[in-house]
């Protein structure tokens, strides 16, 4: 900005805006609203979207006296606060069980026309339960319902969530039954959440049963699942299969998913990632890619995460040209690459020490409309420190940060 003022140029609220936000993101508060009271005193009118990003780094930091300060002078301004903003403050009430100053801002929020969302209502409901207070979060669902704010995947989850803590494991089942019934897409996170409340009870075949019904849906089991899996198997005092679980015996599963398929079983695409993925963890390399040429014979499409997964498995390997020649066989099949493809091969060629395909495919993932992940970054920030590194090659990295 120092540099387009010195050029003539005047700053903007957009200007100003992305600025208040970088700070924010950046967890540098102060700055914000030091900037903040700048843009006043230069005449400058604070628009929705500045005081939305102030309201969001205050709430973050848990501060909701100054974030209800704010609130209060922002009413008196001509630019007034949106849905988004007192849904932001209600939350971080709620997270600091400031039951009382929540709902008094809800109610003053409805008085003024201002219609709850469900994002309100989540944080309400989430609230008022973590607190004890179990009977006024139903009335807040009952409220929300009759409101006709229809729920969402988080409130599911939260009502399964609930329900588990509870013990009312058949009623956290009944409300995944809906969940399906109705279109919705259950995430990992609501069948977590119905996985520990089995293993918690010891119903250890549930569990197993859900974790397939998991699969079956196209839902990856994450660490989390496998982590719950592995304490309910503890307290079940059945150490096998909890070893099983806890160091991944791909011969057995091989084993297991040949049995499925010999016994007329159909297996889908997200079975054989999973065991992909965790074979090219292993270093069996050779075995994902047999697994990886049988798909096409077994009926079954590869997706982007499959194609992503073996090029994973040929960068640990420090084989780049077949993770390039994969690359170029996946677009001719048309399953085109997403951010983590590119972020896969990138990472690949900066490991290798071939900077000039690391840019190549840097330059073409932007192109394509993709993004950098934070592993990435952080690889070609460490390559700046290098002392081999040519002076234009660091250039090239700052360009690509910036």
């Amino acid at each position: 900005m120092g540099k387009c003022l010195k050029l003539g140029y005047s700053p903007n609220c957009y200007t100003f805006n992305t600025l208040i936000n970088g700070f924010i993101h950046c967890d540098k508060l102060p700055q914000a609203l030091q900037l903040l009271e700048q843009i006043v005193k230069l005449g400058f009118q604070p628009n929705i979207v500045t005081y939305g990003a102030i309201f969001k780094g205050l709430c973050r930091i848990g501060d909701n006296a100054s974030a209800l300060h704010l609130l209060r002078k922002m009413q008196s301004n001509p630019c007034q606060p949106d849905l988004v903003i007192y849904s932001t403050i209600i939350d971080s009430l709620c997270k600091d069980r400031q039951l009382k100053e929540a709902l008094d801002l809800f109610t003053a929020m409805k008085s003024e026309g201002m219609i709850p969302d469900v994002i309100t209502y989540n944080s309400l409901i989430r609230g008022l339960y973590n607190s004890g207070s179990k009977v006024e979060a139903n009335d807040m669902l009952v409220e929300m319902l009759e409101r006709n704010v229809a729920p969402d995947v988080p409130t599911f989850n939260m009502l399964v969530d609930m329900f588990c803590k509870d013990g009312n494991i058949d009623e956290a089942q009944a409300i995944l039954d809906y969940m399906i019934e109705r279109g919705e897409v259950p995430d990992v996170i609501t069948y977590n959440a119905l996985l520990d409340g089995y293993c918690s009870r010891g119903q250890m075949e549930d569990a197993e049963k859900l974790l397939g019904l998991m699969v079956q849906h196209g839902c990856e089991p994450d660490t989390v699942s496998f982590n719950t899996m592995i304490n309910g198997y503890c307290k079940a005092r059945n150490i096998d299969k909890a070893l099983l679980c806890k160091h991944a015996l791909l011969d057995e599963a091989i084993a297991l998913l040949e049995d499925m398929e010999y016994n007329g079983v159909q297996s889908n695409i997200v079975i054989y990632n999973i065991l992909m993925d965790n074979l090219c963890e292993a270093g069996q390399l050779e075995d994902a890619a047999n697994f990886f040429s049988d798909l096409v014979l077994k009926g079954l499409q590869p997706n982007v995460k499959t194609y992503t997964t073996m090029m994973k498995g040929f960068c640990k390997k420090r084989l780049m040209n077949e993770a390039v020649e994969l690359l170029t066989i996946m677009e001719e099949n048309g399953c085109y690459p997403d951010d983590r493809t590119y972020n896969t091969i990138i990472r690949g060629f900066i490991v290798n020490n071939d900077l000039s395909n690391a840019f190549y495919y840097s330059d073409l993932m932007v192109s394509k409309g993709h993004e950098a992940e934070a592993d990435t970054f952080s690889l070609f920030i460490g390559l700046l420190s290098s002392d081999n590194l040519s002076d234009s090659a660091k250039d090239q990295i700052r360009k690509f940060i910036k």
